[in-house]
């Protein structure tokens, strides 16, 4: 059956056709009411969006600033040889690594590639140390220069007291290599322990001293040597630093070495520090040197 529609609606009555109209004017208002309540949703969520990049953008460096403030400063144990009485912070793991050469006065030298160390703090006051070093050493004499790894070192330090006044800040260090990890003509034939009594006084606050004494064994021998280390630093602006290191070994057997070390450091970040530094023989100077360079890195 075919169905005329132009015909449907002109048979329809006018009161028909008006209500048809009222109810197709009350749906397009509808329309129209809903279509305006979405615009001014839609207004009102790219304002509140605003206000929220805004607030975020201005709280942002302020939480920055506050983790940055909550944040330990990293404690470095490079360069120099005498150590100052601070440990590893609690829980932090802190990445001693440094490159150098070294000359000596008999023709050897030595290129140390990687000389690295671990240090974990395990409580407020102790931290654990773990290193070692991968050297190109040549003696002198040999046409080639051989390659090797030192003897694995573990030990610990320990912060006994914490100075207060003239009263100088007590650490301890005790260290010993293995006879069993390392490049084999370079391992000591038995356990080769170190003990040093640590001691700082921070003067100013840009100027501190710090002093070692200890005992070395070398595993091959029960007479130790003695260590005494005496250490100037000076500190600008939180940043900058500069150090001047006496360093010596004393041996009735083997002899005695007075040594110095200089050297500068740049704390780049609270977890980053570099350090050159360059040493010198007191009793053959310019026959004996070594240079160096570094970085100190607290990892978490």
């Amino acid at each position: 059956m075919k169905y005329d529609l132009s015909e449907s609606i002109s048979q329809r009555s006018s009161g028909e056709k008006d209500a048809e109209n009222h109810r197709i004017k009350e749906i397009a208002d509808e329309l129209r009411r809903r279509c305006q309540l979405y615009e001014e949703e839609s207004r009102n969520g790219k304002s509140i969006m605003k206000k929220a990049l805004i607030l975020f953008l201005f709280l942002f460096p302020l939480t920055l600033c506050y983790a940055q403030d909550e944040l330990p400063t990293v404690v470095p144990d490079r360069p120099g040889y005498t150590w100052g009485a601070d440990v590893t912070p609690h829980q932090k793991l802190i990445w001693d690594h440094g490159f150098g050469f070294e000359k000596t006065p008999e023709g050897a030298s030595t290129f140390t590639l990687s000389s690295s160390l671990l240090r974990y703090g395990l409580f407020e006051n102790m931290e654990l140390r773990l290193g070692t070093d991968f050297m190109m050493y040549n003696d002198g004499e040999a046409m080639e220069p051989t390659f090797g790894i030192n003897p694995l070192t573990i030990g610990t330090k320990l912060k006994v007291y914490e100075g207060s006044g003239i009263l100088p800040s007590i650490g301890l260090l005790a260290e010993v290599q293995s006879p069993h990890v390392g490049s084999k003509d370079l391992l000591p034939s038995h356990l080769a322990p170190s003990l040093y009594l640590v001691f700082e006084n921070p003067v100013t606050d840009w100027f501190g001293i710090c002093y070692n004494v200890g005992e070395q064994w070398n595993g091959e021998t029960a007479k130790p040597t003695t260590f005494l280390g005496l250490c100037l630093y000076f500190s600008s602006y939180d940043q900058f630093g500069a150090f001047v290191d006496f360093y010596n070994y004393l041996n009735s057997e083997k002899g005695n070495q007075y040594m110095s070390e200089i050297g500068f450091t740049w704390l780049v970040s609270r977890r980053v520090q570099l350090d050159i530094e360059g040493d010198f023989d007191l009793q053959n100077f310019g026959k004996y040197y070594a240079i160096g360079c570094g970085v100190s890195w607290m990892i978490n």
